[in-house]
């Protein structure tokens, strides 16, 4: 069965329309192709994802990191996910028993790579990784959450504001940033002062790899 690989260079959708027009490659084959440093977009279809995509005029109501276990042949994604924390998980549980519901994620899943991620060297790997695991237990800041709903609306008025501080408490978006810094690469901060799935979906240094799901 032939691989249903993207074409080269091709930008992560931001419209829903354009996301259910990308075909979907069935997971067990793209797990050839999916690698560590790889991120793991959600469109949810839950009250939670539509009141989290409806504040934020985005398709996107989460983001992931994957890692590859080599040893043991497992795809793992390490996530700050409400009201869980930040957590790892088994890619594969977002297919079969997403957050112990005995049933797949309630949406649409993309993966996409931040093109100048290679963790493929030596002294590189042991960097990402020490910044996800030391970040584990973590707990999810659902206020912050809610300051950043607040921030979404104050914009429509065409208001700025000074960059959110970093806290221990994180959100989803914000653990993307932290690991990826370490790897010296930046993610820009939006003119509201934070940073959300969509953000780092629009950078143009993200490509889409496959859907699965």
């Amino acid at each position: 069965m032939r691989l249903k690989r993207m074409p080269a260079s091709l930008s992560v959708p931001l419209h829903l329309a354009e996301l259910r027009q990308i075909p979907v490659t069935p997971y067990a084959e793209a797990r050839a192709i999916i690698r560590t440093g790889d991120l793991l977009f959600c469109c949810g279809t839950a009250p939670v994802s539509r009141i989290i995509q409806t504040a934020t005029r985005s398709p996107y109501s989460h983001v992931a990191l994957v890692v590859r276990m080599l040893t043991i042949d497992r795809l793992l994604l390490l996530e700050a996910e409400w009201p869980y924390g930040v957590r790892v998980v088994p890619m594969s549980s977002y297919f079969a028993d997403w957050n112990g519901s005995g049933k797949g994620y309630p949406g649409h899943l993309l993966v996409a790579r931040h093109a100048a991620v290679d963790v493929g060297r030596d002294e590189t790997l042991p960097v990402f990784l020490s910044e996800l695991v030391d970040a584990l237990g973590r707990p999810y800041s659902l206020r912050r959450m809610l300051r950043i709903g607040l921030r979404e609306a104050a914009a429509l008025a065409g208001l700025r504001f000074r960059q959110l501080r970093m806290r221990k408490a994180t959100v989803c978006s914000e653990y993307v940033h932290q690991a990826l810094s370490r790897l010296g690469i930046d993610i820009p901060w939006n003119r509201k002062g934070y940073i959300l799935p969509h953000d780092i979906a629009a950078l143009e240094e993200v490509e889409l790899v496959c859907r699965i799901l």
